[in-house]
């Protein structure tokens, strides 16, 4: 990933990242190569060899996905599905009703909650994001218990049941601690 403020100076280190895979015997891949700006009223394109890059709204990098206006919609929706994924194979155990749910919920703790709040510690507090990741929490955790909503559980009930905080609750813990970290780097 290359970034820079300027696009002359992206436009250089563009130039000078194709010259070093060149003398490898490596060329950039045009048609795979994207490129994203924050300024969404910037019309220009980056060019390589003569070639347009695509313009992107989104991309993903080191896990997390990134968008052109600073919205989180396309990161929270990543983080939902890949917490679904990995709670997907965590079944057999999690719905298991020999199993304790003390043990239940540190397999869910360790395993799936870590998936939906990577990342999370640096993201901007809004109540969508908190009840987007709250409903996909309860309904995992209902799917565990074998509760519906035609039992009329509260949602307090489950989560008191495993001894586990509201997910919204540890996103706001998550966020606190990381502004901790900013606080003591500071000169």
């Amino acid at each position: 990933m290359l970034a820079s403020e300027q696009k002359e100076d992206l436009q250089r280190q563009k130039q000078a990242w194709s010259e070093r895979l060149a003398r490898f015997g490596l060329l950039l891949n045009v048609k795979k190569t994207e490129y994203m700006t924050t300024n969404l009223d910037e019309l220009s394109t980056i060019q390589v060899d003569g070639n347009d890059l695509r313009r992107t709204d989104y991309f993903k990098y080191l896990g997390s996905t990134l968008s052109d206006d600073g919205n989180l919609a396309h990161e929270v929706v990543a983080r939902v599905n890949a917490t679904w994924l990995k709670w997907r194979p965590m079944t057999g155990v999690l719905s298991d009703k020999n199993i304790l749910d003390r043990f239940k919920s540190k397999v869910y703790r360790a395993v799936v909650r870590s998936v939906a709040l990577y990342g999370a510690d640096c993201w901007p507090a809004t109540k969508e994001v908190e009840r987007r990741l709250s409903v996909m929490e309860m309904k995992m955790l209902r799917w565990t218990v074998g509760v519906t909503h035609a039992d009329r559980t509260r949602n307090e009930k489950i989560c008191e049941r495993f001894g586990i905080a509201p997910i919204a609750d540890k996103l706001r813990e998550t966020r606190l601690r990381w502004y901790g970290h900013v606080l003591q780097s500071r000169p």
